[in-house]
């Protein structure tokens, strides 16, 4: 690689602590499968400059001659592990700042390929598949918004959309004590939210028992969050015949809200409830 060449490769390893080959060879103006590209990133693996996440996917390793590069977290290396990859479920909640818990070391990614898990340098990267009817519909990016910790884009679900599918699938989430925790401390957070845009989501998903968790979850926080009967009567009129269960309620443990004909779990109802973690186990669904 010419000198010239050499300079800006090593400019982009110091600006981009981690990075697609893709992303390499665009700034150095190559094809991505050039010869030089590939034994570039070879030689900086060799000697540990660089270190390989996963095929294709690369990281810097810190400089013990000049420390003080803080550690990115691993939702940042997941983030580069699909090209068409959103983090969601409680990966979104840690991005808006909602999470309740610190200590669930997996990351969620939404993406179109193989289901599955993959290492991070930190924990584990689950890989869910977009919800059938936005496969359908060719909306998997509906409601995803970028965000840059540490300066770094990242693709997330917007919260309007983390809000229903960790309320569709609490274990995602890491449970469903987490997810009332997590949902509680949202509406003195949030510094913009949109109802009409959770209710487009639902309309969008077509599951007509998640508008009654969904609807209940927003008349709950009306007046702080600024819902308007008009979302409210969205939802309504989504609504089956039927009461259906949320939120790990059961039968024999479930209190029904009648309006909305769902049953949930007591803690749901509860104000005062902070869990405790993990109320159920991480499972591929």
């Amino acid at each position: 690689m010419p000198t010239e060449l050499q300079e800006r490769a090593m400019s982009f390893l110091d600006a981009n602590p981690v990075f697609t080959r893709g992303e390499f060879a665009a700034a150095m103006d190559l094809p991505k499968r050039s010869a030089p590209v590939g034994r570039f990133l070879g030689q900086q693996v060799a000697v540990e400059r660089l270190t390989r996440l996963r095929r294709e996917v690369y990281a810097t390793l810190p400089n013990r001659k000049a420390p003080g590069r803080p550690m990115l977290p691993d939702y940042i290396h997941a983030s580069k592990y699909r090209p068409d990859g959103v983090l969601g479920y409680h990966t979104g909640l840690r991005l808006f700042g909602i999470q309740y818990s610190v200590i669930i070391s997996q990351v969620q990614v939404i993406s179109s390929g193989p289901t599955g898990y993959a290492r991070t340098p930190y924990g584990r990267c689950r890989f869910i598949k977009p919800h059938r009817a936005l496969v359908d519909a060719g909306k998997t990016d509906f409601l995803t918004v970028w965000k840059e910790p540490a300066g770094i884009p990242v693709r997330v679900t917007a919260f309007e959309r983390t809000l229903v599918d960790v309320l569709h699938r609490p274990g995602r989430a890491g449970g469903k004590d987490e997810v009332i925790d997590s949902l509680a401390t949202a509406p003195y957070i949030l510094k913009s939210f949109d109802p009409e845009r959770v209710a487009d989501y639902v309309e969008l998903l077509g599951i007509r028992s998640l508008a009654g968790v969904v609807g209940w979850w927003l008349e709950r926080w009306q007046s702080e969050l600024d819902v308007s009967e008009r979302t409210l009567d969205r939802l309504r009129t989504m609504l089956p015949d039927w009461n259906s269960y949320w939120l790990r309620a059961r039968p024999g443990k479930a209190e029904l809200v009648s309006r909305w004909r769902v049953y949930l779990h007591p803690d749901a109802l509860d104000p005062t409830f902070q869990g405790t973690y993990p109320d159920e186990p991480m499972q591929v669904q």
